[in-house]
């Protein structure tokens, strides 16, 4: 049997939504940074001459690194293209952030994606990377969540040119970061995109660290004035702000085990993984089932991210949300919980069948 449902009823009300796909933070932006960006209202028609250098000497006080190891990057997206221009050939872990080998394959580069077990490990070990080369690691992993063991990656340098660490989510987990050990190898760089932990994925800025000599080859090849005079400051601002990471890394905190409860409880989902990032892991019964849950959740405002395309089918990725939008997730769930799953003809999308959870 097929409920249907007026238009009226599968619309969002207004103000009742939640941007639950992106992992952005939940506290908003740094206040810090605001009233930089206010401070910057009368000088915008400037070039941002010495932005990078006040910048770099922020970061590498707050970091213990030297300025000239740095390297500030317009997002990820740079930081992969400047990395690549290195290399004739690219390493990557899969599921895994899909820039690692879609903007290599974009500029012809063959690409050897490396599996991730279950528990977030590589099926093979350090020795079947390689020769030669640029490794891409996330630590964590967008969107396992998880961590790769120390020991394969501290294998990683001495089998390819080039290791990067990519540590977006490292101020939510309780592994220490690569950071401190720059000096230990001369192929390590570790990024750090600034659009997570400190609340600013409007800016769309990254930063790089390597030792000095490969970060000079790096800034070489870097279009001119790649980060903007708002970014740059406005990063400053916040980067030293550690008031506000403590907040927002404790929201965190919080709001995975609220997500982690919520979801479990619904009965929806075969497994809900606690992860040491910002977001959560929900599996379903089958990839179909995903796609099914994260459309009938989006018809009703609330949006969270189906990992196909990240090489994690049949996943959903929830990110840790506010209050109001936890909630607002939870009331949907239950809803759907008790009326079963979205039907999944086509052109059926508004009913449901059955009368337990989808795929149950």
């Amino acid at each position: 049997m097929i409920e249907t449902r007026a238009k009226s009823e599968r619309e969002p009300e207004p103000g009742k939504t939640a941007e639950l796909s992106s992992n952005e933070s939940p506290a908003g932006p740094p206040p810090s940074a605001v009233d930089r960006l206010l401070a910057l209202q009368n000088s915008l028609h400037r070039y941002p001459r010495g932005a990078s250098a006040l910048l770099r000497e922020e970061i590498a006080a707050h970091w213990r690194v030297r300025p000239e190891s740095l390297v500030l990057t317009n997002g990820v997206d740079e930081a992969i293209d400047l990395l690549t221009s290195l290399t004739d050939r690219v390493w990557c872990t899969v599921p895994g952030f899909d820039a690692f080998w879609t903007r290599p394959e974009i500029h012809g580069l063959p690409t050897t994606r490396l599996p991730l077990r279950e528990d977030g490990q590589p099926t093979v070990g350090p020795e079947r990377v390689g020769p030669h080369g640029v490794a891409f690691v996330a630590r964590p992993n967008n969107p396992t969540g998880t961590v790769v063991a120390s020991e394969w990656l501290d294998a990683l340098p001495s089998r390819v040119d080039l290791v990067c660490v990519d540590e977006t989510y490292v101020d939510f987990s309780e592994e220490p970061g690569y950071v401190p050990r720059l000096g230990e190898w001369e192929n390590l760089c570790v990024f750090r995109s600034l659009s997570k932990a400190l609340g600013l994925a409007g800016l769309r800025l990254g930063v790089l660290a390597a030792p000095p000599l490969l970060a000079a080859r790096l800034r070489e090849r870097q279009r001119f004035y790649s980060a903007d005079a708002v970014s740059l400051h406005v990063a400053a601002a916040a980067i030293t702000d550690d008031t506000y990471l403590a907040g927002h890394r404790a929201q965190v905190v919080r709001g995975r085990e609220r997500l982690v409860e919520i979801l479990g409880a619904s009965g929806l989902f075969v497994e809900v993984r606690r992860t040491q990032t910002n977001f959560v892991i929900a599996r379903c019964q089958d990839p179909a089932e995903a796609v099914r849950v994260e459309e009938w959740l989006s018809a009703r405002g609330v949006h969270v991210h189906e990992c196909s395309l990240l090489g994690y089918p049949g996943r959903l990725r929830v990110s840790v949300g506010t209050d109001e939008e936890i909630a607002l997730l939870s009331g949907l769930l239950a809803e759907l919980a008790r009326k079963g799953a979205p039907d999944p003809r086509p052109g059926v999308n508004p009913g449901v069948r059955g009368e337990g959870p989808p795929g149950r």
